[in-house]
């Protein structure tokens, strides 16, 4: 740069721009996963409650002998 009294440069990390689309991609993908995991925690509840409304039918054919 000689004989440039002020040079134009630009300081700025170029790392960051290089990845942020892949974190974007990143993102999308755990926010997914995230989904997926609520709706698994739903589906659990309700095959809790579903389990647990069997339990006393279940307990009373084992005591009648019947299972």
């Amino acid at each position: 740069m000689h004989g440039v009294e002020y040079p134009d440069v630009e300081i700025k990390n170029s790392l960051a721009t290089a990845i942020l689309p892949e974190k974007h991609s990143i993102v999308a993908y755990l926010d997914n996963l995230q989904a997926k995991v609520e709706a698994l925690k739903r589906l659990q509840a309700q095959t809790a409650t579903q389990l647990d409304a069997l339990l006393p039918s279940i307990l009373d054919k084992a005591f009648k002998g019947e299972l």
